[in-house]
């Protein structure tokens, strides 16, 4: 008795729904009014039910489609991040690179020298202290590198190697107090003996006749005389001060070096030894 109570408002729904279906397609040329009456009839009856199951259905429709939407929408952004991350890595990779060629090109672009093989090599380690001032790079013996050879940039002269294996060796560099090298000036006649002076302190120039005209910021270069451990012509530094002291027998000149000593990256090693007595 219980189902037949439950099965009729089903019944009479599904009778209700075939019957408006039925009267709404019929046409309404030539429609008895008992017809139109009993349509608006079954549409009252219709339209709140339509309206209940929309209702029910429609926040279930938005979440599912809300999360699918969200879940696409996501990968999407995330894909777009990949994307954004990327092209910042490759500009900012590009910049390097573009920064790497210009300080490659400015210390390695050698006019000054002619006729003299050279290998570029890369600075890996510094070894400033109280005792040696030095550079390591990563050129050896398997790239032809021998004690003795002349290192330098561009801009001028940076030390000389001092001790080489397979595939590294060391530099000492102008600066340590260990290094000399015979210089002449731009403008005066007569030549010195350039020395070094410890970590990031100026060149002392020595053996300077007194009363030499030096100019400041006048370059100074290799003397390459007989018996020079380095070639004529290589730029070594620009005159900071010259002056003669009361009662002194030489000039007091000082150098600023040209090249960066202490902020290098790439050096070219000179392949040439000093001529041999």
């Amino acid at each position: 008795m219980s189902g037949s109570i439950f099965r009729r408002p089903r019944i009479t729904l599904v009778l209700l729904i075939l019957v408006s279906v039925s009267m709404i397609s019929v046409t309404y040329k030539r429609v008895p009014p008992f017809v139109n009456s009993a349509r608006g009839y079954v549409r009252d009856l219709v339209t709140p039910i339509r309206q209940g199951v929309t209702a029910v259905f429609n926040p279930v429709y938005n979440v599912v489609s809300g999360a699918f939407n969200y879940s696409n929408l996501k990968s999407q952004n995330l894909k777009l991040e990949q994307e954004i991350a990327a092209l910042k890595g490759g500009a900012l990779s590009n910049a390097y690179a573009q920064s790497e060629l210009a300080t490659l090109s400015k210390e390695l672009h050698i006019t000054y020298l002619k006729g003299i093989a050279t290998t570029t090599a890369q600075v890996i380690s510094y070894t400033p202290s109280n005792l040696q001032v030095s550079i390591e790079v990563d050129k050896g013996k398997s790239s032809g590198v021998q004690v003795g050879n002349p290192v330098v940039t561009g801009l001028g002269l940076v030390g000389r190697v001092i001790q080489v294996a397979n595939f590294s060796s060391t530099v000492l560099l102008i600066t340590d107090p260990n290094f000399a090298a015979g210089v002449r000036f731009t403008k005066a006649s007569g030549v010195g003996l350039a020395v070094g002076e410890g970590n990031s302190n100026p060149l002392n120039v020595q053996l300077v006749d007194p009363g030499t005209v030096l100019s400041k910021g006048e370059v100074v270069y290799t003397s390459g005389l007989s018996g020079e451990i380095y070639p004529a012509g290589i730029p070594v530094g620009k005159v900071v001060a010259a002056y003669t002291p009361p009662g002194g027998l030489q000039e007091q000149v000082t150098l600023k070096p040209l090249a960066p000593v202490g902020n290098l990256q790439f050096v070219d090693v000179l392949k040439w030894l000093p001529p041999k007595p």
